[in-house]
C-alpha cells in the first residue's frame, strides 16, 4: 500500500510539473531581466514577460557609475541568502472563469512594510474576483512552486483567458531597508490586458512605506525624466532631440516614476513613453551621481542601503508571530498534542528556523515538569492551550473531575507562561453535548490524524501531513515522539509547496475561536 501511495504521489508532482512546463499562460516570472551577484554589478539574464526583449534591445555592458544614462534589459534582482530572511505569501484562487496567483513577500513579524503590500494584494484579488461575481476564497495546488520562497516560483497550472497574476522581485534588501517591485497584469475575454508596475520601500520594521516615486524631492521629476529622456535618445527609442516628456504637468509626469528600482549603481526607471508606438516599457539606468541632487530623505537612505551591499537587517520577532490573514491566504494549523516534552525544544529550533507557527495542546503535568520550554513556546509567537492535567477520557469522568483535570491544566499553564489558554482539545478527540456545557472554551479536535502515535515512519507522517490537508485543516501530531519531530521540516516544506500558509488555529478564526462549547475540526471554509 505504501509503494503505491507513493507511486501516486510522484506521479501527481510529475503532472504538475509537466502542465507548469507546457501551458502558456503568462502569469509567471517576475518582469525584470537584470540580476545582481553578490557584491558585483548587475548582469543581464533570461527575459521574463513585460520586459523589454532581446529582439529590440541590445544587450548593454555591466552598467558603472561612471558611465551616464543608457536603456538596460530591466531592474536588478535579488534573490537566494539576500532575499533568505524574507517571508514568502501566496494568494491564488481558481474557478471555472477566472484565475488568480499573487506572490508578495513580508518582513518578519508586524512591519509597516508587510501591512502595506498585503492590503494591496488583498484589495487588488478580491476586486477581481468580485468583478467576476465570486467571493475571494484562498485554494491550494494551483501555481507552481506554491509559497516555499520569497518572490520565487512559476506560473498557475491551468490556463484562463480571465486571469489576474501579481508577481514580485526584491531590488534592495540591505541593513533596515526593504524594496520589492509588484508586477500586476489583469486580463479578461475580449478586454486588453493591463499591466502596473510599482517599487516599494521602507527602512525598518515601523518605517512608513513609500513607493518608487518619493525616491525624488517633490518638483524634481522633469529633471529625472530629462535623464531618462536622454538614453532613450542614445539607444534610438526616440528620435533625436525629442523630450516625451518635457511638457508633462507634474500630476501626470510623476506618477511615471512609480517603477524605479534602486540598484548599487544607480536607479532603473522602467516607463512606457507617453504616445510611444512602442508598446513595451523600457527601462532605463541612472546613475546616482546624476541623482543625488534630486533625491528626497527616503531617496537618500534608499541610495546608501543599496550602494552599501550590505546583509540584510530586519528587526527581530518571534518565529510564530508574522501576521497571518486566512481569509486571504489558503491556511493550515500544525498542532502538538501530549508536551513539552523531551523532544519539544528540538521541535521549537524546527519552528524557529522555518518561521512556522504551531499550536500546542499541552497537558498540565507536562507543563509542571518542563515549565520553561512551554514558557518558550509561547514567547516564540505559538498557541498554547488546554490538554486537560493527565489525559483522560472526559466522557468517563464525573462533573467535578472534568472541571478539576481542565482547572489545574488551567493553573500549570498560567504559572508557566503568563498566558491562559483559550481551548480545549479534549483527549482522544473524545467528549459529548454534556461535557462540553461544563467547560466555558471551545472544543478542538481535528481534520488530519497523522496517526504518528502508532510509528509509522517519518515518510507516512509527513505524507498523511501533506497530501490531505485543505485549506482550514487542523493537523494532528505529538510532540512526544522522535519521528514526528524528524517528520516537521519536511511537513513545512511540503504544504507550503502547496501554497499553504502555517498558522495557528485561533488565527485561523482570525484571532477570536468560537464561543464555549463549539466543536471545531477545521478552521473556516
Amino acid at each position: 500500500m505504501r509503494a503505491a501511495t507513493g507511486r501516486r504521489r510522484r506521479t501527481r508532482i510529475a503532472s504538475a510539473i509537466l502542465v507548469a512546463t507546457t501551458v502558456a499562460l503568462g502569469l509567471g516570472a517576475c518582469d525584470s531581466a537584470l540580476t545582481a551577484p553578490a557584491g558585483g554589478a548587475p548582469v543581464p539574464s533570461a527575459t521574463p514577460s513585460g520586459s523589454a526583449s532581446p529582439d529590440d534591445a541590445t544587450t548593454p555592458p555591466a552598467p558603472t557609475a561612471e558611465a551616464g544614462p543608457r536603456v538596460v534589459p530591466g531592474p536588478v534582482v535579488l534573490g537566494g541568502d539576500r532575499v533568505a530572511a524574507l517571508v514568502p505569501r501566496l494568494a491564488a484562487m481558481r474557478t471555472d472563469g477566472f484565475v488568480v496567483a499573487a506572490r508578495w513577500a513580508v518582513p518578519p513579524g508586524a512591519t509597516a512594510f508587510g501591512e502595506t503590500l498585503t492590503a494591496r494584494v488583498a484589495a487588488a484579488v478580491r476586486e477581481f474576483a468580485a468583478a467576476h461575481g465570486a467571493a475571494w476564497m484562498p485554494g491550494v495546488d494551483l501555481v507552481a512552486g506554491g509559497a516555499s520562497a520569497p518572490c520565487s516560483g512559476g506560473s498557475a497550472f491551468a490556463a484562463s483567458a480571465s486571469r489576474l497574476s501579481i508577481d514580485c522581485s526584491i531590488v534592495v534588501a540591505s541593513g533596515g531597508v526593504i524594496g520589492e517591485r509588484l508586477v500586476t497584469v489583469r486580463a479578461g475575454v475580449g478586454d486588453p490586458t493591463e499591466v502596473a508596475r510599482e517599487v516599494w520601500y521602507a527602512d525598518g520594521a515601523g518605517g512608513a512605506p513609500h513607493d518608487g516615486v518619493a525616491l525624488y524631492a517633490t518638483g524634481s521629476e522633469a529633471r529625472v525624466l530629462a535623464l531618462v529622456a536622454e538614453a532613450l535618445r542614445a539607444a534610438g527609442r526616440i528620435a533625436p532631440g525629442e523630450d516625451p516628456f518635457a511638457r508633462l504637468a507634474p500630476e501626470v509626469a510623476r506618477p511615471l516614476l512609480v517603477d524605479s528600482s534602486a540598484a548599487e549603481v544607480g536607479v532603473v526607471v522602467t516607463l512606457s513613453v507617453p504616445g510611444a508606438e512602442r508598446s513595451r516599457p523600457d527601462s532605463v539606468l541612472v546613475p546616482w551621481r546624476l541623482l543625488d541632487p534630486f533625491l528626497s530623505e527616503a531617496g537618500s537612505l534608499v541610495r546608501s542601503a543599496a550602494v552599501s551591499g550590505g546583509p540584510y537587517e530586519p528587526g527581530s520577532a518571534p518565529a510564530g508571530a508574522d501576521p497571518v490573514d486566512c481569509t486571504l491566504l489558503a491556511c493550515v494549523s500544525l498542532t502538538f498534542d501530549d508536551g513539552p516534552s523531551s523532544l519539544t525544544p528540538a521541535l521549537l529550533d524546527v519552528l524557529d528556523r522555518a518561521r512556522a507557527a504551531a499550536t500546542f495542546y499541552v497537558q498540565g503535568s507536562s507543563v509542571a515538569r518542563h515549565p520553561g520550554t512551554a514558557a518558550r513556546a509561547v514567547a516564540a509567537g505559538h498557541e498554547i492551550a488546554n490538554h486537560t492535567w493527565a489525559h483522560p477520557d472526559l466522557t468517563k469522568l464525573t462533573d467535578e473531575q472534568v472541571r478539576d483535570e481542565v482547572r489545574r491544566a488551567q493553573e500549570a499553564i498560567a504559572n508557566a507562561t503568563g498566558v491562559r489558554a483559550t481551548s480545549l482539545r479534549p483527549p482522544y478527540g473524545a467528549s459529548n453535548p454534556h461535557v462540553r456545557e461544563l467547560v466555558p472554551m471551545p472544543f478542538v479536535v481535528w481534520d488530519i490524524d497523522t496517526r504518528d502515535w502508532q510509528d509509522p515512519g517519518v515518510e507516512v507522517v509527513v505524507e498523511r501531513a501533506v497530501d490531505g490537508a485543505v485549506p482550514g485543516s487542523i493537523v494532528l501530531m505529538h510532540d512526544t515522539h522522535e519521528d514526528t519531530v524528524e517528520a516537521v521540516p519536511a511537513i513545512i516544506d511540503g504544504l507550503r509547496a502547496r501554497g499553504v500558509a502555517l498558522a495557528s488555529v485561533e488565527d485561523q478564526f482570525g484571532g477570536s475561536l468560537p464561543g464555549a462549547g463549539a466543536l471545531v475540526s477545521h478552521g473556516p471554509r
